[in-house]
């Protein structure tokens, strides 16, 4: 009996029946085998971590060239902070050596039509580069008719050294209006109070005026030829904002509650980089600025709900460009423009060369993008 059953199960292991005894390796490993979609995931698991080796070798490099180049920066940004504070220690030891005086200066009352043209730049006391540029380029105005004027509106800085600077620098030019206003981001509308109060009473009977931030370019001499031949009045002209709403948001740094302004959209406004203001209507946005609540928002307030006050039209000027460098540094980019927005000192400077030769021709690192990724660097390191 022994012998049958060893036979008999020995016949039926070659027929591929199994009782007793173990099945062979092969079979086992397709009994078990793996789901094919379990598969796939795992060849999906492996590439993703493939993929997660690569971004962190990326990452890793990225962070090594940035602070690298950063290192490598570090010199140039010192320098220039030390060439600014050796220009300022100059400047401050001439006051003292007596060879300047800084007394303050009279600034001349204009008669009925002597201005055609007047130009404020509210701008803050250690802007000193900025104002000294803009005397420079758009703002030297001694050959220029018909009459332009030009005069900075500064307020108080906590900084004496720099406030004495200033003092300096306008018993130099006699250009420098100064406010008792102390220079912060939420005083900017008392500025442009103050600059359509010295208008008003200063300057009867100017044609227009033109207020501008400091670091803005002006091709002066197109605005002066569009004036001359399209008149403009009870307007306020410029790059217009319609449909603009206030932030609500409670972290951001523009909000604005319901108790400040409870409207939902603000009226049309220009933007407050440069607009043209109609000499007609000088004397009553600043009369309107003592019956509209005051509002932290320096354009939407004068431009805004001021000249709805009054009943003066907010006017699109294709010529104003007010978006943040949105055209190339380059003085050719504005000969059939009027303003352009955020460039510094030595680049108006260079501009405005540009702009007096017909013949000039923009630099390569001056097209959009390669000038958007220099902004980037610069941003970045400088």
């Amino acid at each position: 009996m022994v012998l049958f059953s060893i036979i008999a199960s020995g016949s039926l292991y070659s027929r591929g029946v199994y009782f007793n005894s173990y099945p062979p390796k092969q079979l086992v490993a397709a009994s078990f085998r793996l789901p094919s979609y379990f598969i796939d995931a795992m060849k999906k698991m492996q590439a993703l971590k493939r993929r997660i080796q690569t971004i962190k070798h990326i990452v890793k490099w990225v962070v090594i060239i940035y602070l690298l180049t950063y290192i490598v920066c570090l010199p140039f940004r010192e320098s220039k902070k030390g060439a600014d504070e050796t220009s300022y220690t100059l400047l401050q030891a001439y006051v003292e050596s007596g060879l300047l005086e800084t007394a303050p200066m009279r600034h001349k009352t204009y008669s009925n039509g002597e201005v055609f043209l007047l130009i404020m730049v509210p701008s803050a006391v250690s802007n000193f580069e900025q104002r000294d540029a803009i005397r420079r380029t758009w703002g030297n105005i001694s050959t220029i008719k018909p009459t332009v004027l030009l005069k900075f509106v500064l307020g108080k800085s906590k900084d004496t050294v720099h406030q004495s600077l200033a003092e300096t620098e306008n018993s130099i030019h006699n250009d420098i209006l100064f406010e008792e206003i102390l220079e912060t981001y939420e005083n900017l509308s008392q500025k442009s109070i103050a600059l359509l109060r010295w208008a008003s009473a200063n300057c009867n009977g100017v044609k227009y005026l033109l207020k501008i931030d400091d670091d803005m370019f002006l091709n002066l001499p197109r605005l002066l030829n569009e004036l001359n031949a399209h008149p403009k009045t009870n307007t306020i002209s410029g790059c217009i904002v319609s449909g603009a709403s206030p932030f609500r948001f409670a972290f951001s740094k523009w909000k604005i509650s319901r108790s400040e302004y409870k409207n939902d959209y603000y009226p049309d406004y220009i933007a407050g980089t440069a607009y043209l203001i109609s000499g007609d209507i000088i004397s009553n946005l600043h009369r309107a600025t003592q019956n509209v609540p005051y509002f932290i928002f320096e354009d939407v307030y004068i431009t805004g709900l001021c000249r709805k006050h009054i009943g003066a039209v907010a006017l699109e000027n294709k010529g104003f460009n007010c978006g943040y460098r949105n055209r190339g540094p380059c003085g050719n980019n504005f000969r059939y423009q009027i303003t352009g927005h955020h460039y510094t000192p030595r680049e108006i400077q260079r501009m405005w060369l540009e702009l007096q030769d017909r013949w000039s021709n923009c630099r390569l690192v001056d097209h959009y993008f390669i000038y958007k990724l220099v902004d980037l660097f610069k941003y970045m390191f400088l």
